[in-house]
């Protein structure tokens, strides 16, 4: 969707409405799985969100948040769930992604004529007047933050990262089904070839190398995970899209026009990382792109984000957050999480649509199931393949021209049917 010369972007001050709107409804929130603040302790998080925009002209135009996220965590590879109900990723841009997913689900269940999107060719398209935009509280880690990260970092803390004497330093080395599971070792493995050495880093590693690819998260005592950083997933959307293989059989490709960043900005490393870096990607499938989204700073600061707390001189200690949340629009409350499982589920009991998470995988496929009736019962990777040719010959682009190291979930873990 190219958008009209006359858009969003004349709006007054945008970024800061799109800032000032998420910050009002996390505020609106109750206090179930905000980060707590102790006389002199406090928890931080990151805050991110999507909002739409929709825009008749420069005094007549809404903006209103579409999906809120918070959170910090991601779950290692040895807490994996092979029945899709826990979230693997619960960074808070990852968790707003997700929400967006569920919104989309929702849109599919209740079209009418004031929905962003419509009906062109068997395919839902968004309207030239709507437009979606992403807020992160603090750069993403990953590529983007990795410049403002060793910036921030003095000579003491640098040689406590490397050298504390109660971690063991771990590099992807010590983990083959690191390497074992990236794209490039995947596909060789297929054609019974040797396996490469790859170029990727965990985490914070290497501050100087740049425009590479990154798994979360960066303590040296923690045990690997499979998810990519936020950066790198914010890149892989800025070709794939929002909508998630899932849905990408009934959504063309849908795009952020901005990205807004609070702490730790850089607008040439973000730039860099969620889209220069793709430059070189060719023969793309239509209707996908390389988007480049505008991106914005904001001073309008976040008071649960770390440098915030740390600002205020008041505590002696400010540590990170264990819970997220998310908060979709039409949702009356936020839903919230611990280590990938909604608080309050049952431990050791199956689980059921009320205790898992709304937007983990097993959550969304039978949301889509119920919704579009015609849907075969098959496993959430079959039709993730079967029912997304277009999305996967993009994605394959991706991967085979540009993010060859991209460590992928193995397919057992998506393999769930009902």
């Amino acid at each position: 969707m190219k958008e009209s010369k006359m858009s969003w972007k004349t709006i007054p001050n945008v970024e800061s409405k799109i800032v000032e709107a998420t910050l009002r409804k996390y505020k609106e929130l109750t206090k179930q799985g905000k980060p707590l603040v102790h006389e002199i302790k406090a928890e931080w998080t990151v805050l991110a969100s999507i909002v739409m925009i929709h825009y008749s002209n420069k005094d007549d135009y809404s903006v209103q948040v579409v999906s809120l996220g918070t959170g910090l965590k991601c779950l290692p590879y040895s807490k994996l769930c092979k029945t899709g109900d826990v979230l693997n990723d619960s960074h808070a841009e990852i968790i707003a992604r997700r929400g967006f997913i569920k919104y989309l689900l929702n849109q599919l269940k209740q079209p009418n004529e004031s929905s962003p999107f419509i009906l062109e060719n068997g395919s839902l398209v968004q309207r030239r007047d709507y437009s979606f935009h992403m807020y992160i509280s603090q750069s993403p880690c990953g590529d983007a933050s990795m410049s403002a990260l060793a910036n921030a970092q003095t000579v003491e803390s640098f040689e406590m990262f490397e050298s504390g004497k109660k971690r063991k330093r771990t590099i992807v080395d010590d983990y083959p089904f690191l390497t074992e599971n990236t794209y490039i070792n995947k596909k060789l493995q297929r054609l019974s070839r040797e396996m490469k050495k790859v170029q990727f880093q965990r985490g914070r590693f290497g501050f100087d190398q740049v425009g590479i690819l990154r798994t979360k998260p960066g303590r040296l005592d923690s045990e690997p995970t499979l998810c990519m950083s936020c950066s790198d997933k914010l890149a892989r959307w800025n070709v794939l899209g929002l909508q998630s293989a899932l849905l990408s059989s009934f959504y063309d490709p849908i795009y952020l026009s901005s990205i807004i960043v609070g702490d730790m900005f850089d607008k040439e490393a973000l730039e860099r990382a969620l889209f220069k870096r793709l430059k070189d990607i060719k023969c793309l499938p239509s209707p996908y792109r390389l988007n480049q989204p505008d991106i914005f700073s904001t001073e309008i600061q976040f008071e649960a984000s770390k440098s915030f707390l740390e600002s205020t001189g008041e505590y002696k200690a400010v540590i990170p957050c264990g819970t997220a949340l998310s908060w979709v629009i039409g949702m009356s409350k936020s839903e919230v999480f611990v280590n990938g499982s909604k608080q309050g589920a049952p431990k050791n009991k199956p689980l059921n649509a009320k205790t898992r998470p709304s937007i983990c995988k097993r959550s969304l496929f039978q949301k889509l199931l119920e919704t579009r009736e015609e849907v075969p019962k098959t496993s959430y990777l079959e039709w993730k393949r079967n029912h997304s040719k277009v999305y996967q010959k993009a994605k394959k682009c991706l991967l085979d021209q540009v993010f060859d190291t991209w460590v992928q979930t193995p397919s057992e873990y998506e393999d769930f049917t009902f």
